[in-house]
């Protein structure tokens, strides 16, 4: 027994001597894992390196580690973030450990046509977005926060009016024709603008056919993937969050216009004289001495008055000596908006749900009763898991806007008018509180403003609403393992209200007058409404399947159809003569002093159905050689019997060159690198008959009311004989647009995924668009029917280009990222019916946006050389209009280019262009953008710039914004100081020509030239960010989860060419209205906006 105790107590002697032997090597580490914005991070993996001892963090991305003693080496990985490896000296017990995103995640899914696909496995072009890219926006439409995000989408707008959304083409100019790219939100169409930004899951662009081919007979010219966010599972635990935003908005340009009475009235009067021979105004010498007495005055001096009653030609008169500024009477620059959203998540493993709401209000620039743009969303999306078989989930979204505004029944044309007639030396209203409108200080029949700030006056009397529904409800069976059959059910209503009110108009011309009122065009006492209500439905059944045999073969496929019915039902009405002008009811519509009682009614009916099959299958070797095709059978009621299917295939191969043996030399450097390409056809089915409805191929009769000189009632009362049109005749076998594109991409990555790049190259052949065909014989009296007759080539590429990485700042890590965007495409005519190639229609070889005019080789200094020049060099007389006096000094010197002495267009063609020659191009193709970005300790910084290569615009004639009175010359908002920019003996080098109203709607300012043909190229600093995320362990004190507070500006700045000539137009909003020269919409438009606000995001 003493022999047992003996060795017993030796052996735990030993024991304890090894334990203790081994602690000694032993040490304990501790720290946390935390994300760039200093959250914590849950689940990331650490293990001390080449070994298996790891561990796990914990809720709030802590962990502890027992590791030998010494200096060892962590490393760090999670599923989504770059795996880091740590190192950790022995004198060092604690680490913080912040990961970074991925770029580039293996496993990273990317949505697709009826499915999803691995982000590494994709043989198409395929750009996504993810909501990260959208948080820091503070645009009001989701369309406007893509722009400059996606190299190929291009996004314009030239509207800055609130709920103004921009129009979208990818990959440039399509199609002659209605070309934009389809948007399919969580499986259904639907709109993008009408989409709440804090609940995209992701985005996904589709550029090319291999893509987009399952999309078939919509898919022509692009597809947009929305997917929404859904709940996730968190063991019952509701997640909140809230987002909250105020600020202002501000034109991005400036409006600092002439209100100087003065200056208004003797530059008008100047431009007037030039032309007409007389004066605009009535003003007097002694007149001019008092407004220049008063030149300077800001506000008006009691010795000074700025308006004094006189006696005129025997009756009294008010004359107006003042100082106003119109543009900031009728409009502000300031104006506030605000973003609120929420958002509540959460559920079990089998129930999930989502539940969000946001409101969005944005006040306008109208000053007096100023326009009010209200939007609302709201989105319920719960999925349940019926057994393990079966899921069912239901998707509904609900979208309404209410913008109202006073002023005729555009908001747009209330600025048009507003243009006009309002001198700075005119006040809005008289001394008696009765407004301006008809005055004798102007010599003609103008009335000041036109009225605007009557019917501004007059109150919120415009109303359009738009309401947006849509359900969704979606079964999945999952028989096995490798099948799921999916079938959903989509139904969207969505619908346009609108009501337009105006009055008479009240105004008093002489003191001692009566009232008098406006009763005709903007002042008629009249009530319209319209609604339009579109139905959509839509059904899906498709079968998925997905597989890997022998650890090397994948094979995946969908099959499945597609039906859909659209329609959209419209109803209007007017009645004139209520009898209130406080309340809108066409119930209440009176006899005019005829006794008639005055209503017209419209509407109309449209309808059509889509149905197709399709199917796609994907394979690919070890991940290395990559395989895909698809195709769809598509037909569509738009068409005729016979010519209403068509099948649009497409295929595509990928070769992930990184995963070959040869490639491991350079595996540590370059990660990731793939070569693809693809060709594929794919439909256009949005082509409109030539009166714009819905059936191409039917021949259309028009009931038309007689008007102007043909109008006589023949003693029948007020109404009006009607008659009948028929539209032109169509071909017979009118069908489909079809794109054939080709593309070729090359991805890579490299430095541990530090650096990422893409590029891509396309051709994409429109063909059989419809369009004007054979001309017909006179005799026919008929129009040229509509052919698929017209094809085009659109070519380009893009490149994508990004770099992030982490260093330490301070002992801190700082994360740090830039992107830079590039993309450019060019388009040509390759067939159309033009033979003789005349300019005013499109011909072969036409490069789409070309800019034909005239040379102008500067300014003539003398009267004398201008009469010589135009009499023995150049015969000028094409430009026979708004030429008082001839040429003269200033006017400008037109060049001769095809040397027969004589200003002309020749034939007008492409072989006899006459003095013409292409001077540009309008189409913004080349277009860019870079994000820089960074976070540290909290704080994160992000901006974001976009801009344009070189593109031209020349203003149309009647562009008071450009031409000032060059144009109509009584503009109200006249370019401070233009008359330094005018020539004149004493200015000789000045931009513009010597002063001459109507020069631009119909002298010699109304032919393009190169002169005045702007460069609107531009770059913008789209959006700056700046915030701050208050640390997790002080949040978690008062229960939340996230805190972050931030500042975020869109379109804050602007550099142009354009702004040499003008700074009260925005590039990126050069307008055109109008297609005809003289149209008065094409006066002024409501200014582009930049955004300031403030904003806190709220997570618990």
């Amino acid at each position: 027994m003493r022999v047992i105790k003996s060795i017993a107590a030796s052996l735990i002697l030993a024991l304890s001597c090894l334990t203790a032997a081994f602690a000694q090597n032993q040490r304990e580490v501790s720290g946390k894992v935390l994300d760039a914005a200093q959250q914590p991070l849950v689940g990331v993996a650490v293990l001390v390196e080449g070994t298996n001892n790891g561990t796990m963090t914990s809720d709030d991305g802590s962990f502890s580690l027992m590791v030998p003693a010494g200096n060892v080496t962590l490393e760090v990985a999670s599923l989504g973030y770059v795996t880091r490896k740590v190192s950790v000296p022995s004198t060092r017990s604690s680490v913080s450990i912040v990961l970074e995103e991925d770029n580039l995640t293996l496993n990273e899914t990317v949505v697709v046509g009826y499915g999803t696909q691995k982000k590494v496995n994709l043989t198409g072009a395929i750009t996504t977005v993810s909501p990260k890219e959208l948080e820091n926006r503070t645009s009001h439409s989701l369309t406007n926060m893509l722009q400059g995000a996606v190299p190929g989408l291009n996004i314009s707008t030239s509207a800055g009016n609130p709920g103004s959304s921009g129009s979208i083409n990818i990959r440039g100019i399509t199609s002659i024709n209605d070309a934009s790219p389809i948007v399919v939100i969580d499986g259904a169409i639907g709109d993008l603008s009408r989409v709440n930004s804090n609940d995209v899951a992701s985005i996904s662009v589709i550029k090319d056919a291999a893509a987009a081919a399952i999309y078939g007979a919509r898919a022509a010219y692009g597809v947009i993937l929305i997917t929404t966010k859904s709940g996730e599972s968190k063991d019952g635990k509701a997640t909140v969050k809230y987002s909250g935003r105020w600020g202002w908005e501000a034109p991005t340009t400036s409006t600092d216009y002439e209100d100087r009475g003065y200056w208004s009235v003797y530059t008008i009067d100047k431009f007037w004289m030039a032309d007409a021979g007389k004066k605009y105004t009535t003003y007097t010498d002694a007149d001019m001495m008092q407004l220049l007495a008063r030149v300077n005055d800001k506000t008006e001096n009691p010795d000074r008055p700025w308006i004094v009653e006189d006696v005129r030609n025997g009756k009294k008169q008010w004359v107006y000596y003042c100082n106003t500024d119109w543009y900031h009477e009728l409009y502000r620059d300031e104006h506030p908006v605000q973003q609120q959203s929420v958002s509540i998540s959460g559920g079990t493993k089998d129930v999930k749900y989502y539940l969000s709401g946001a409101y969005d209000r944005q006040e306008g620039i109208i000053n007096i009763n100023p326009d009010v743009y209200n939007k609302y969303n709201l989105r319920s999306k719960i999925d349940f898991k019926i057994n393990k078989y079966m899921s069912l989930s239901n998707n509904t979204s609900f979208f309404s806007s209410r913008y109202t505004f006073p002023g005729g029944d555009n908001v747009q044309d209330s600025f048009s008018y507003a243009s006009r007639h309002a001198l700075s030396a005119f006040p809005l209203t008289n001394p008696d509180g009765s407004f301006t409108y008809g005055t004798p200080m102007i010599s003609g029949n103008y009335n000041i403003a036109n009225g605007r700030h009557i019917m501004f006056s007059n109150g919120d009397y415009n109303v359009e609403r738009k309401t947006d529904f849509s359900n969704m409800t979606e079964l999945k069976i999952t028989p096995i393992k490798q099948v799921t059959v999916t079938a959903n059910f989509t139904y969207r209503i969505y619908q346009n209200r609108n009501s337009y009110r105006q009055v008479k108009m009240p105004f008093r011309r002489y003191p001692d007058a009566e009232m008098e009122y406006y009763e005709t065009g903007a002042g008629e006492d009249h009530l319209k409404e319209s609604i339009g209500t579109s139905q959509y439905y839509a059904y899906n059944v498709y079968a998925s399947y997905d597989d890997t045999f022998n650890d090397a073969h994948h094979l995946s496929a969908v099959v499945g159809t597609n039906i859909e019915d659209w329609n959209s039902k419209s109803v209007g009405a007017t009645g004139k003569n209520l009898l209130s002008e406080d309340l809108s009811d066409l119930n209440l519509v009176g006899p005019n002093s005829d006794g008639d009682i005055l209503t017209t009614v419209s509407g109309g009916f449209n309808d059509y159905a889509l149905v197709g099959f399709f199917g796609r299958v994907n394979y690919d070797y070890k991940g290395k050689y990559l395989f895909e095709a698809s195709g769809r059978y598509d037909g569509t009621s738009r068409f005729a019997p016979g010519h209403r299917w068509g099948f649009f295939p497409s295929a595509s191969a990928g070769w992930r060159i990184s995963e070959e043996p040869f490639f491991e030399g350079v595996k540590s450097t370059v990660d990731y690198l793939k070569l693809r390409a693809s060709v594929g056809s794919i439909g256009n089915q949005n082509v409109k008959a030539s009166n714009g409805g819905y059936y191409t191929y039917l021949r259309q009769i028009e009931n038309k009311t007689f008007s102007g000189d043909d109008a006589f009632s023949f003693g029948e009362g007020t109404t009006l004989p009607k008659y009948s049109t028929i539209s032109a005749p169509n071909a017979s076998d009118l069908t489909w647009e079809t794109s054939v594109q080709y593309n070729l991409g090359l991805d890579a990555a490299m430095f541990n995924s530090r650096l990422d790049f893409t590029a891509e190259a396309y051709i994409r052949d429109t063909k059989d668009m419809l369009t004007a065909g054979k001309q017909l014989p006179g005799v026919y009296g008929a129009s040229v029917p509509r052919m698929n007759a017209a094809d085009l080539r659109t070519y380009g590429y893009e490149l994508s280009l990004g770099w992030r990485d982490q260093i330490q700042v301070l002992g801190k890590p700082f994360n740090y990222n830039v992107r830079a965007t590039l993309s450019d495409y060019r388009s040509y005519i390759t067939k159309f019916d033009n033979k003789d190639k005349i300019l005013s229609n499109y011909y072969e070889g036409q490069r789409l946006g070309d800019i034909w005019g005239f040379e102008v080789d500067g300014l003539f200094k003398t009267d004398e050389e201008a009469q010589e020049y135009t009499k023995n060099v150049l015969d000028c007389s094409i430009i026979n209009g708004r030429m008082t006096g001839g040429f003269l000094a200033g006017d400008l010197k037109y060049v001769d280019l095809d040397g027969d002495h004589k200003l002309t267009i020749g034939k007008n063609t492409v072989d006899d262009p006459g003095d013409q020659k292409i001077l540009g191009n309008s189409l913004a193709s080349l277009q860019y953008g870079f994000t820089l970005g960074f976070d540290w300790m909290g704080f994160d910084f992000s901006a974001f710039f976009q801009g344009t290569g070189n593109h031209y615009w020349y203003p149309a004639g009647m562009n008071m914004s450009f031409w000032g009175p060059y144009s109509y010359s009584y503009v109200s908002f006249l370019p401070k100081n233009f008359l330094d920019n005018c020539w004149a003996e004493d200015n000789p080098d000045a931009y513009f020509p010597r002063p001459r109203s109507y020069s631009a709607t119909g002298g010699e300012l109304s032919k393009v030239n190169s002169r005045y043909l702007q460069n609107i190229r531009y770059l913008r600093l789209k959006n700056l960010t700046f915030g701050y995320t208050v640390p997790g362990f002080i949040t978690k004190k008062i229960g939340l989860d996230k805190v972050r507070v931030y500042f975020s500006g869109e379109n804050l700045a602007y550099w142009s060419p354009l702004a040499k000539h003008s700074k009260y137009i925005d590039p990126e909003s050069a307008f055109r209205r109008k297609t005809n020269e003289n149209n008065a919409r094409d006066h002024m438009a409501y200014p582009w906006q930049k955004t300031m606000m403030f904003g806190i995001d709220i997570t618990f």
